[in-house]
C-alpha cells in the first residue's frame, strides 16, 4: 500500500476535518493514515449531501462548494496528477461505489504557520 503524505494549510485542514466521518477525524488528528477509498467517499458525500437531503441541486452544489471542490481536486492530484477532476466527475453518480484501482492511504499534516510577533 502506498501512503501519500500531504501538507494542508489551516483552512484546508479544518475543511477536511469537517468533511470526514466518525473515527477518521481522530485518525486525521493523530496523523494515522486514512484509506484513500474512505477519504474520497467522505469528501464526495459531504459535497453531495445537500442534494441527497433535497436541499439543493447538483448544479448549485458545484457552484457553491468552491473550497471543498478545490480541496477534492488537490487531494485527487496526489494520485492522479494528470486528472485532478477524476473524483469531481463522480459527484452525483453512485459515490458509495467509488473504489481506487490501487490501494493507498493518506497521512495528512497541518502546516505550522509562523505567528505574528
Amino acid at each position: 500500500m502506498e501512503i501519500y503524505e500531504v501538507m494542508l494549510d489551516n483552512k484546508q485542514y479544518a475543511l477536511l476535518k469537517s468533511m470526514l466521518i466518525g473515527d477518521r477525524k481522530g485518525d486525521l488528528i493523530r496523523k494515522i493514515p486514512i484509506s484513500g477509498n474512505d477519504l474520497f467517499c467522505d469528501m464526495i458525500h459531504e459535497i453531495y449531501s445537500p442534494v441527497i437531503d433535497g436541499w439543493s441541486t447538483l448544479e448549485n452544489v458545484l457552484k457553491e462548494s468552491a473550497n471543498a471542490l478545490y480541496l477534492l481536486r488537490f487531494m485527487t492530484k496526489q494520485i492522479f496528477p494528470e486528472d485532478e477532476n477524476y473524483f469531481v466527475r463522480q459527484i452525483g453518480k453512485k459515490w458509495a461505489n467509488i473504489r481506487l484501482e490501487k490501494d493507498c492511504a493518506f497521512r495528512i499534516y497541518k502546516v505550522k504557520e509562523e505567528g505574528i510577533k
